[in-house]
C-alpha cells in the first residue's frame, strides 16, 4: 500500500498512470469498434447470401429444362439449397417444388397434397392400418422422379410432444422407410432417395 501511495503522490507518476488509463480506454474503444465492424460485416454477408439464394434466377440450363416442363407457368420463385435449384410454383391450385441440378437435370418434384384423399388408395389403407395412424397427421406429399416410381411421404407428430416421423410409401402401399425427423425438420431433398 505504501508503494502505491508513494506512486500516486508523485505528480509525474500520476500523469503516467492517467496516460496509461487513457491508452487502455482508447484500446478498448478500438477493439469495440473492430468488433462492431466485424459483426456488421458478418450480418451483411449473411443477408447477401440469403438474398442470392432466394429469388435470383438459376443457370440458363435449369431455366430451359423448367420451361420445357412447365411452359404455361409464368410465376416462379427460385431458391437455391446446396447444389440444388428449386422452382416453387402453383399448378392447378397445388404447390409444387421442382428440384434441378446445376446442369439443368430435373431431379424430382414435390407436391404438397395435404390429405390422404389425394394419395393412392393402397397407401391410405396401409397408413390407416399402421400404428402411426393414431398420431396427428401433419403433412402429405407426393414426390415424383424422372426414372423411378413416385414416393408418398406422410408426416405425423405424436400428440403433446415434438416427436415427428416421416413415412415413405411406394404407390402400392409398401412402407419403404420411417424416419424420425424431430431434430432435422423433415426437409425432403433428392439425396434422401
Amino acid at each position: 500500500m505504501e508503494f502505491a501511495t508513494c506512486l500516486w503522490n508523485n505528480s509525474t507518476n500520476k500523469i503516467l498512470l492517467l496516460l496509461l488509463l487513457i491508452k487502455l480506454e482508447i484500446k478498448k474503444n478500438l477493439i469495440m469498434k473492430k468488433l462492431k465492424f466485424n459483426l456488421l460485416t458478418g450480418l451483411l454477408l449473411l443477408i447477401s447470401v440469403s438474398v442470392f439464394a432466394a429469388g435470383f434466377p438459376p443457370p440458363d440450363k435449369v431455366q430451359e429444362t423448367f420451361q420445357k416442363m412447365y411452359p404455361k407457368v409464368t410465376t416462379v420463385d427460385w431458391q437455391r439449397k446446396g447444389d440444388y435449384h428449386i422452382a416453387d410454383i402453383r399448378v392447378d391450385g397445388r404447390e409444387l417444388n421442382v428440384w434441378f441440378s446445376d446442369k439443368g437435370k430435373w431431379l424430382m418434384t414435390e407436391v404438397d397434397v395435404e390429405t390422404l384423399e389425394a394419395v393412392p388408395a393402397a397407401v391410405a389403407k396401409a397408413f390407416m392400418q399402421s400404428t402411426m395412424a393414431s398420431m396427428q397427421l401433419e403433412d402429405v406429399r407426393i414426390i415424383t422422379f424422372p426414372k423411378q416410381p413416385a414416393v408418398i411421404v406422410i408426416e405425423v407428430e405424436e400428440y403433446n410432444t415434438d416427436t415427428e416421423f416421416q413415412l415413405f410409401y411406394a404407390p402400392d402401399g409398401k412402407l419403404l422407410q420411417t424416419l424420425n425427423v424431430s431434430d432435422t425438420g423433415g426437409e425432403i431433398y433428392p439425396g434422401l432417395f
